[in-house]
């Protein structure tokens, strides 16, 4: 076989592989449909949405796959040749209803219509609740509907049984009455013949139809009441029960490809969920899967990964959660317990999703969860807060920082130091807040931005370094004012570090300071004078023995510039503090 062959022939197998799958989740969205129509009273908005659903998917595969067939076994079921399910089917499902009734196959065929498909899964329905109805009647009924795009063939036993009965029932709808036949023999009746028995009854049961009496159909009061709690039970406690149905599904799947084709059609349940607003159905989901992860993990090793990967799809697709936004301010305290419960569930990947729902406001409860949650996942995988980080909304990237300054450890500084160079002025303020506000002493790390180009991120940080007495602060101070080139517009930020180092700075400041005001004579004359000014300012502000030493020297100085300086830093000082006070 050359190389072309053997790509041929693997192309072949994906396709055979992908139509494979793809026909079992088109039976699986059947049985789903075919559950929510059992549920629901006729005509039900969930049903109807189903039915709808369900329809469209059909449409599409027949368009790529053609007419669909769906053959019925006892422990079997076929579509399009490929088997998709086996074992015993539930009492009261689609298959075991078709097979119970004598269906032996299936036709869904091209240009088939919505009602077609309502009618469909109606007398289904019907049949299948109705147990002890006759066997076969579902065939009359699919009979008497006349399906323009449906298909069925009835297994010979039933064929025939069906055939004589809609024989028979045609006959006696057209008979005369019994008194005025004068070709019936008298030796038949219904005491000696059981079908006639059967076509009597159906006869006779039409002419009392006729004849009813209108009073006997008007219910009681009583009888109202009852009927109304009894359709309220039923749509109530049959509301998720599809849900347990694909979960019961899941589980019993012993093959890696049917479990993953339940997952999808989970995933989509999951979705719609949330369309509806229907957080309890949501969580019965997540619980479900979970509980399935934990029965099969150890006797199939392929279940864990698509478990996980379920998880991951509905916590990364923003779609999923993004229908919360239409209810999110009106969340009542059952709802937000629930929505708890949910959360707890999902993966790092649904960090950027919760981030944005921190944006629309809501009570502190809520957002306390919120946080909670994204705190939690953030310590799960770090990686989760790469795409947040150079988001364009400053909104997001200061609800990250406020996140952020949430969490314990040096691990999480790196985010804060990338935020600290944000272009927005608000954020890199909030991220050095933070930096400084995280366990340990952060200086050295929010020194590094002293140069930041806006004066109040530089002030921040200042303010940080001045708050005590600290030698770090002192000793990364000196050098900067030793060692950095000032231009002519920098003389406020250059007096704000001489101030901060007299805040932070102890006797170890006063040699640097004391050749500042007495020694630099070749420095130029702007950058002497400003830092003249500075060096008197910090020794005023250190307010020790050793540094009022050194002002008193420079106020009794032959140098008038030198006294005025040392009269300015005194004022400016006790201005200042009485201005803090």
């Amino acid at each position: 076989m050359d190389i072309r062959d053997s790509i041929l022939k693997e192309a072949g197998k994906d396709l055979s592989t992908k139509k494979s799958d793809d026909t079992k989740k088109m039976f699986s969205y059947l049985l789903l449909t075919a559950k929510n129509v059992s549920l629901y009273p006729e005509g039900h908005g969930i049903s109807m949405n189903s039915i709808r659903q369900f329809h469209v998917k059909l449409e599409d595969h027949i368009r790529q796959n053609g007419d669909i067939r769906i053959e019925f076994e006892r422990n079997r079921v076929m579509c399009q040749g490929i088997e998709v399910q086996t074992g015993q089917s539930e009492e009261g499902s689609l298959p075991f209803t078709l097979f119970r009734d004598g269906i032996e196959w299936l036709d869904f065929n091209e240009g088939i219509e919505l009602e077609e498909i309502q009618e469909v899964l109606s007398l289904i329905r019907r049949y299948s609740i109705l147990a002890t109805e006759p066997e076969g009647d579902i065939v009359t009924a699919f009979w008497e509907a006349h399906f323009d795009h449906v298909q069925y063939k009835v297994s010979d036993f039933f064929s025939e049984q069906v055939s004589d009965q809609i024989d028979r029932f045609s006959e006696s709808a057209t008979r005369p009455p019994a008194a005025e036949d004068k070709t019936a023999s008298p030796e038949v009746s219904a005491d000696n013949d059981p079908a006639l028995f059967g076509d009597l009854a159906i006869y006779s049961s039409s002419i009392n139809d006729t004849f009813i009496d209108p009073a006997s159909l008007v219910l009681t009061p009583h009888e109202q009441i009852e009927l109304q709690e009894m359709i309220a039970r039923d749509e109530m406690s049959s509301s998720t029960e599809h849900l347990d149905m694909l979960l019961d599904m899941l589980l019993q799947c012993q093959e890696e490809k049917d479990f993953n084709i339940v997952l999808e059609v989970l995933s989509e349940e999951f979705a719609g969920s949330f369309d509806r607003y229907d957080l309890e159905a949501v969580l019965i989901i997540l619980d479900g899967v979970r509980r399935v992860l934990d029965s099969v993990r150890l006797c199939q090793p392929w279940a864990g990964p698509l478990v996980e990967s379920f998880y991951n799809d509905i916590s990364s697709d923003t779609k999923c959660l993004k229908p919360l936004e239409g209810i999110w301010s009106n969340l009542n305290v059952a709802q937000i317990e629930k929505l708890k419960l949910i959360f707890q569930h999902l993966n790092p990947g649904a960090v950027n999703t919760l981030v944005h729902l921190l944006l629309l406001g809501q009570p502190s409860q809520l957002e306390q969860i919120v946080e909670d949650t994204i705190i939690s996942l953030v310590y799960k995988d770090l990686n989760c807060l790469e795409s947040l980080l150079n988001d364009p909304n400053e909104k997001i990237t200061e609800t990250l920082v406020h996140v952020l300054s949430r969490l314990e450890g040096d691990t999480f500084l790196k985010y804060l130091m990338k935020l600290a160079r944000h272009s927005s002025v608000s954020v890199r303020r909030m991220a050095i807040r933070a930096i400084g506000q995280a366990s340990g002493d952060r200086t050295s790390e929010i020194f590094k931005f002293i140069d930041d180009p806006d004066a109040s991120v530089r002030r921040i940080i200042l303010a940080h370094m001045g708050q005590s007495k600290n030698e770090i602060a002192e000793d990364l101070l000196i050098q900067y004012l030793q060692n950095r080139q000032f231009n002519t517009s920098q003389t406020e930020h250059i007096m704000e570090c001489f101030r901060t180092l007299g805040k932070c700075g102890s006797s170890r400041s006063v040699p640097f300071l004391r050749k500042i005001l007495l020694y630099r004579k070749w420095m130029a004359a702007l950058r002497k004078s400003t830092y003249r000014e500075g060096a008197a300012l910090a020794l005023v502000t250190l307010k020790i023995p050793e540094a009022r030493q050194v002002i008193d020297a420079v106020s009794k100085s032959f140098n008038p510039g030198l006294r005025r300086i040392a009269r300015n830093a005194a004022r400016e000082f006790f201005q200042k503090t009485r201005g803090e006070l």
